[in-house]
């Protein structure tokens, strides 16, 4: 009986070497899977981001190129008779948090509006469009200046069947035009000076005395980004503001 345990003493060893070398491979394989996913996260972040950037140059180009046209700015007949800038916001869009033009004083309107002028076609599910865009009556040579990939459904990224451009998180692009065409257009997220305490590289519209902050030229967009929060009342360097992307920065 003791032979039969000594022969059998090694085959016990090696089956216990096995089991600890699976144990230090797995654990091996956990180190290297909690190295790689974060920089997995962070390639596909930037991505969006980059997409992000693509999506709004493309946007401005779009306007850019309609006023060219039009000599005018692309939007309905009471967001462009305000004689103010306009800033395209939530309203519509499904955003929990409403972007309003002018503090919510008068005509309200979300990216649609502009997606319907600008791809020359009308969306179904954008039931709030205001009729003077009917029968693509603000693009009446029917061009389509601006092409994006569909969303599928009402929310998620790209062109949705609502009509509302989303960036990558599924967030409305904030859209500002100068319908004053004083050269300069501010939206109302980014006019104010609490926003403009950090860098946004942004100027004061009529010099150091004003208090609105604005970008010289006739069209900014921004995303909320990769958190899809903003705040008109914080710093753009705070929390929910620094991962903001702005076409002009």
């Amino acid at each position: 009986m003791k032979q039969t345990s000594q022969l059998n003493q090694p085959r016990a060893s090696q089956q216990a070497m096995s089991l600890i070398e699976l144990l230090v491979v797995i654990s091996i394989i956990g180190i290297l899977a909690g190295l790689i996913l974060p920089a997995v996260g962070i390639v596909k972040t930037k991505a969006k981001i980059t997409q992000t950037v693509k999506d709004m140059a493309d946007i401005k180009g779009a306007c850019n190129v309609y006023q060219h046209d039009y000599n005018r700015l692309p939007g309905s007949a009471p967001a462009s008779q305000i004689g103010a800038d306009f800033t395209y916001g939530t309203t519509g869009t499904g955003y929990g948090t409403n972007i309003f033009n002018n503090n919510n004083v008068g005509y309200q309107a979300g990216n649609a509006e502009l997606m319907v002028i600008l791809t020359a076609s009308t969306f179904p599910g954008y039931t709030t469009a205001d009729p003077s865009l009917a029968g693509n009556a603000r693009n009446p040579r029917r061009t389509a200046y601006f092409n994006a990939k569909s969303s599928g459904g009402s929310a998620g990224a790209g062109l949705g069947t609502d009509g509302v451009m989303r960036d990558p998180w599924g967030s409305p692009y904030i859209v500002a035009l100068d319908f004053n065409y004083d050269g300069w257009v501010s939206n109302s997220v980014y006019n104010a000076n609490v926003v403009n305490g950090f860098n946004t590289g942004l100027a004061r519209q009529g010099g150091a005395g004003s208090s609105t902050w604005a970008l010289k030229d006739s069209v900014m967009v921004f995303s909320f980004g990769p958190d899809a929060s903003f705040s008109d009342t914080s710093s753009a360097n705070s929390a929910v503001n620094k991962d903001n992307i702005l076409s002009w920065k």
